[in-house]
């Protein structure tokens, strides 16, 4: 911590200068014990200067002594995303003339470094704008929904957008093909399945061990993530933790934040992020396919801004098998997740690594309730297919 306020201090020396802020004062407030991130290390920092509005950014720098570090490059791949790739983006929808409210709406980026022990990401503030986060206990609505594939359909749009327009460029993006170790995933899930086992209803339990074993063969563990018929850069840890929203002039608005797991990859898999840990049964049994169809429809939209045909980039049919072969994710998807979701806040703040067995008694009705509903769903639907 000590070392992360020393790296932070040097760095908003030179925001400050950017920013022509002259005889300035700055106030660093930790804001990481408002969230449970395990990763990194999130300050609010105020920065005042005579005769210039109050600037407010986030910061995060890494937390370094992380074995989750050893499994993702995280911050690697945020800092690219903001210093690269966001700005390759910029450029694409200056180029083909998308008006303000179609473009993709993200956090200013003020400064940033992935020199190793050094990383830091300075950000905009968008609290300060009326931004807030989702409730990670509240399910979302058809509303929150719909604007949030909105977004993601814009966010898609980009990626083809981009690939048609610098097909070289786009294929020399090689920290996207490969940021996952999945040995250190492996384990994760196995725990994750594993503890599911001991709460889930007693009629589903052996289904249950059948669908792991089928959903996550040695041979194709991966093949729900990877890209079918057409390369997207994909969010790939797209929920409702990860999305800011407003409401402005009675307008919800919904942007994504967080984009440290980038990846070459299938569209499904975020849509199935969103879906499945942001919503209970009830919810899917009712809005799925109108999500489905929504996301595809913006898709489209999207593309065609762009000047580029959805037909022959990414046919329905395509989208169609995609869905079908991917859907089963969101079990895997929501399992892992919610073995982080309820672990108690105070309990985790004193551990330097994610234990998975710190799910406090407090959580742990709305943790078996969780479970048991998406469990249900699942055989309901019959999303697995046996061989």
């Amino acid at each position: 911590m000590e070392r992360s306020i020393e790296i932070l201090t040097e760095i908003l020396d030179k925001v400050a200068e950017e920013q022509d802020y002259l005889n300035y004062h700055i106030d660093i407030q930790s804001a990481s014990e408002n969230e449970n991130n395990y990763t990194t290390f999130l300050y609010q920092v105020t920065l005042k200067s005579q005769g210039k509005d109050v600037l407010v950014l986030d910061v995060k720098v890494p937390a370094p002594d992380l074995t989750m570090r050893a499994i993702l490059p995280f911050f690697e791949m945020e800092y690219f995303f903001y210093d690269k790739l966001l700005r390759k983006y910029k450029l694409l929808e200056d180029k083909n003339n998308i008006l303000p409210e179609h473009r993709l709406v993200t956090p200013k980026f003020y400064y940033g470094s992935d020199e190793y022990l050094k990383e830091i990401l300075v950000l905009e503030d968008l609290t300060a704008k009326g931004f807030v986060t989702n409730d990670n206990l509240n399910f979302i609505d058809w509303e929150y929904a719909s604007k949030s594939l909105e977004n993601l359909a814009k966010f898609h749009a980009l990626s083809i957008a981009l690939s048609e327009d610098d097909l070289e460029g786009f294929q020399n993006f090689t920290i996207l093909s490969s940021n996952i170790d999945s040995t250190g995933i492996e384990s994760i899930i196995e725990y994750a399945f594993s503890s599911a086992l001991q709460v889930v209803k007693e009629e589903n339990r052996s289904l249950l061990k059948r669908i792991f074993v089928q959903l996550f063969k040695r041979n194709d563990k991966n093949k729900y993530y990877m890209p079918h018929s057409r390369a997207f850069i994909i969010h790939c840890n797209y929920r409702p933790s990860n999305l800011m929203h407003r409401k402005l002039d009675g307008h919800l608005e919904v942007i994504a934040v967080n984009y440290q797991m980038l990846s070459l990859g299938n569209p499904i898999v975020d849509i199935v992020y969103l879906i499945f840990i942001g919503s209970n049964k009830k919810f899917r049994d009712k809005y799925l396919k109108r999500c489905l169809e929504h996301y595809y429809a913006e898709l489209c939209k999207a593309l065609i801004r762009f000047g580029l045909d959805p037909a022959g980039i990414y046919p329905r049919e395509d989208f169609d098998n995609e869905v079908e072969q991917v859907l089963p994710l969101g079990l895997y998807q929501s399992l892992c997740s919610f073995m982080t979701l309820f672990v108690d806040k105070e309990v985790a703040s004193g551990i330097k690594l994610l234990n998975l067995e710190d799910i406090t008694a407090s959580q742990k009705t709305l943790y078996v309730e969780r479970i048991n509903d998406v469990v249900d769903d699942f055989i309901e639907k019959g999303y697995v297919k046996f061989d």
